[in-house]
């Protein structure tokens, strides 16, 4: 998106210097000086004023002068016109901060109402949350280099990575889990120093993590795959046999939520179908 902005100035008088001579054709009483008020701009819209500039101009040989150029005379000159005849700033510059003032006043007042409104009726707009993600997101907290011994598939799956990259990244600093359900299965893994690798190359990975899950597991046994691999803040790749982001930035961790099950079961609306009915 691009933002225009800037400063720019408008004319809001013009009065003439009394006793004043021009120092190019010694023409007396002949400079008509013009005051303009600059501001700053969004978009055009006139948002903070700012100064005053003033440019005099000879009537007769029209030779110009800015302030800086003005003579003890002519300055002289334009003090009295300020204290008798000031060039007054229009209001319309400062509209633009009056109207940012007022759309800020608006969104906290409408912020304010909506936490008011969620702690008087927490009920009315509590928002149902996928317990599907809860599950996801415990399992990624398991994610530990130091891998139970429960779980062989990690570490057979450890030794077959350690094997297949050689450069790069810290093998020895990579967090793995994996859980199984029937014919799914749950491969998590965290490598903390993938920003070593451009995030362009950072895909590489899951060809060799599916290389050692087919290597490591009968062809029968698991038909379905779901990879997730977190960096150090975020999830970064995900593939399962429905979709996939692999761009290597942020990936959308809610992908592998099918590994849980294929429908959401929200507990209240639960509770509710297997409530009795009241006659």
């Amino acid at each position: 998106m691009f933002f225009f902005f800037g400063t720019r100035a408008s004319k809001v008088k013009e009065r003439k210097l009394k006793r004043t001579t021009c120092p190019y054709c010694q023409t007396q009483d002949s400079f008509v000086v013009s005051s303009f008020s600059k501001y700053f701009h969004l978009f055009w819209i006139p948002i903070i004023p700012l100064f005053k500039t003033h440019v005099a101009e000879c009537t007769h040989c029209k030779k110009s002068y800015d302030k800086t150029q003005f003579t003890q005379q002519m300055q002289q000159s334009l003090d009295n016109e300020n204290r008798t005849n000031p060039a007054k700033r229009p209001l319309w510059q400062g509209c633009g901060c009056l109207v940012l003032v007022a759309f800020f006043t608006v969104m906290m007042a409408i912020s304010f109402y909506g936490v008011y409104m969620r702690s008087k009726y927490p009920d009315k707009y509590k928002i149902a949350l996928d317990p599907r993600l809860e599950l996801l997101n415990a399992d990624i907290n398991k994610l530990s280099p130091l891998i139970r011994a429960e779980d062989t598939l990690a570490l057979v799956l450890k030794k077959c990575i350690d094997d297949d990259i050689v450069g790069g990244i810290s093998t020895e600093d990579i967090a793995y889990f994996t859980q199984r359900d029937g014919d799914k299965l749950l491969v998590l893994l965290k490598v903390r120093d993938m920003k070593k690798i451009a995030a362009k190359h950072r895909r590489d990975l899951i060809p060799v993590i599916e290389d050692c899950l087919r290597y490591t597991n009968p062809k029968d046994s698991i038909t379905q795959y779901f990879i997730g691999v977190e960096g150090k803040w975020n999830t970064i790749l995900v593939k399962t046999p429905f979709d996939q982001d692999l761009g290597g930035r942020f990936a959308d961790k809610q992908l592998l939520l099918p590994f849980y099950g294929d429908t959401p079961i929200i507990p209240e609306e639960k509770e509710k179908d297997s409530a009795p009915a009241e006659h």
